[in-house]
């Protein structure tokens, strides 16, 4: 295997994300392997460190397109022809239903620690902001009237409420008998009510 076989593989950044992504998908971040990742592209071992400094700067990509991802689906939602606060509620239940379908994703997104290695200006955390502010930008519009302070306040509780739950449903801490005789949508549909008490 030669250095050259890179530059016939078309755009390899974007193929090592893809790749990338597929494995942290199916087997979690933990078992992504720049090596691995080279071989199963057929490009030589010091070739993707043209792109990523290492490990975690492709890690780092990879939840930044997790992040464009739940921009999409937020943007999706912004559309909905709806009241303002029936919108705030599908964006709460668009999120559940991401971290739902994609679970490991959503480890890697907000469980690896690489949230707090990012900056307002890498491409990670220029995606977090984006997010960040569509999502409240959708809040505060079904908040008229209410000052910086209620919104940001706001932004946490729901958060709080929704990261906690899409967590305890994950790693499967909710107990049968704690959920006994409850459909999905009642427990989403409390879990949501909950997140966006402030706008009642």
């Amino acid at each position: 295997m030669t250095e050259s076989r890179s530059y016939h593989h078309g755009n390899l950044r974007e193929s090592l994300v893809n790749a990338a992504r597929e494995v942290v998908e199916q087997d979690g971040y933990h078992a992504v392997s720049l090596r691995e990742l080279a071989q199963k592209l057929e490009v030589s071992r010091g070739a993707p460190y043209r792109h990523f400094a290492d490990r975690d700067a492709l890690l780092k990509a990879v939840a930044a397109d997790g992040f464009s991802q739940l921009l999409e689906t937020h943007a999706a939602v912004a559309r909905a022809q709806c009241d303002d606060n029936k919108r705030v509620q599908l964006a709460g239940r668009a999120f559940l239903a991401f971290t739902e379908e994609h679970p490991r994703l959503f480890m890697l997104m907000f469980e690896s620690g690489l949230l707090s290695q990012s900056t307002v200006s890498d491409e990670l955390g220029i995606k977090l902001l984006a997010t960040y502010q569509a999502v409240g930008s959708t809040v505060s519009t079904a908040m008229p009237g209410a000052d910086e302070g209620k919104i940001r306040l706001a932004l946490i509780t729901m958060w709080s409420t929704l990261y906690g739950f899409a967590r305890l449903r994950l790693e499967s801490n909710l107990m049968p008998y704690m959920y006994s005789g409850l459909s999905k949508e009642q427990i989403e549909d409390a879990v949501i009510s909950a997140a966006f008490s402030c706008l009642c």
